[in-house]
């Protein structure tokens, strides 16, 4: 990018009106006054002549030793590839080195200017043109239709649209769009990580920890996503609490809108003496039932079950076991078989499954008395 003299310009172009310019003889003044303009527009092109960036102000002092204007309620556009990008405004603006650096104070805003909508604002705002970088070091956040972002800095990267963010950083999501005077559904905090503006990427580098309606606790090494399409991919080992159920799981999708959960790697739950293990799992929150899609295994003092799949609600307890369903006991040893079976999970009788009025196949196993005590046909086992 190619650096301009906001000097000529200033002069020029628009510096009409000039105030207070007396020149003072020399012996009595110790440096010249700064140049006042009534109103201040300012330009920006790119080596290949695209425009870059506009700045107007309507009141603005110009310091011809320092090479420094300052200017009052600056507005300005951001280009990129020559379509305006974003709309700055703020209280007050300092033009260093005839643009080399521009420090933005006061109410910053940056908003842009493509379906996207995104604000991002401060306090304070450093910009060097010249390297397409616009720094938010003072109170800095970002904000789109669902979602509140803030961190310790943000950096907007102009050529890439990108908003690097360094922690601690808190990121907020309402689920019916966001709105000052309620509570978000999430609630993510995280390290430092990177957004773009354009597709929605999210990267952000862990360890994550996060809550969903007070109730859901998650933690993860990192997470990756997309806020446009609504997912955050949260990456191994990731763990969920909720309701004294605890899962350890690999990479798991998080679907915001759909309030689900989604995981094809092997995981481990438990809940109070009740544990469960299979390939994969379907968190649904909106129904408070998780899926076990493949190799379901669940078991608890005295039993245990397995199946293709079965599924979990959390609240109930009720548990619906579907494939080839095989319940063990110990006391009695008992086996029980069947293409389905319900019941309830931690019960103080068992799990108490029922069949459904589909067909069931028990077998039943009494240990033998000890030796000397009973005639050898008592000591065989008997099954039914």
């Amino acid at each position: 990018m190619g650096r301009s003299s906001l000097l000529i310009p200033a002069l020029l172009l628009l510096g009409t009106g000039l105030i207070g310019c007396n020149q003072q003889p020399t012996a009595q003044q110790d440096s010249a006054p700064p140049f006042v303009f009534r109103s201040l527009d300012l330009n920006q092109r790119r080596k290949d002549g695209l425009r870059d960036w506009d700045l107007s102000s309507p009141e603005a002092r110009y310091d011809l030793s320092s090479r420094t204007v300052r200017a009052r309620r600056p507005t300005g556009i951001l280009y990129r590839n020559d379509q305006p990008s974003f709309r700055i405004s703020a209280e007050l603006a300092t033009v260093l080195k005839d643009g080399e650096m521009v420090i933005l104070e006061g109410q910053v805003r940056l908003q842009q200017l493509n379906d996207q909508a995104m604000l991002i604002r401060g306090d304070r705002l450093v910009w060097k043109p010249a390297e397409s970088r616009m720094v938010m070091d003072q109170n800095p956040e970002a904000l789109d239709e669902f979602s509140r972002l803030t961190a310790r800095r943000l950096t907007l990267i102009q050529t890439s649209n990108t908003l690097r963010f360094e922690g601690p950083t808190q990121l907020l999501r309402w689920k019916n769009r966001r709105q000052a005077e309620l509570e978000p559904d999430t609630d993510i905090v995280a390290s430092k990580g990177i957004w773009n503006l354009e597709t929605g990427d999210l990267g952000v580098n862990g360890p994550v920890r996060a809550s969903r309606n007070k109730d859901l606790e998650v933690t993860a090494s990192a997470l990756k996503g997309n806020t446009q399409k609504g997912f955050l991919d949260l990456i191994q080992p990731v763990r969920l609490k909720q309701n004294e159920a605890d899962i350890n799981a690999g990479t798991t999708r998080w679907n915001l809108a759909d309030q689900r959960f989604k995981s094809s790697a092997r995981f481990q739950g438990k809940r109070q003496d009740a544990t469960a293990t299979g390939n994969g799992f379907v968190i649904d929150e909106a129904t408070t039932t998780v899926i076990i899609p493949k190799a379901c295994r669940l078991s608890q003092p005295g039993e245990s079950l397995t199946a293709r799949r079965c599924s979990w609600n959390w609240l109930t307890n009720r548990v619906v076991a579907d494939g080839d369903v095989v319940l063990r006991r110990r006391e009695p040893d008992q086996e029980t078989r069947a293409p389905r079976m319900e019941g309830q999970l931690g019960s103080s009788e068992g799990v108490r499954f029922g069949s459904s009025g589909q067909r069931v196949r028990s077998s039943i196993r009494f240990t033998p008395d000890q030796p000397g005590s009973a005639t050898p046909s008592s000591r065989s086992p008997v099954s039914f």
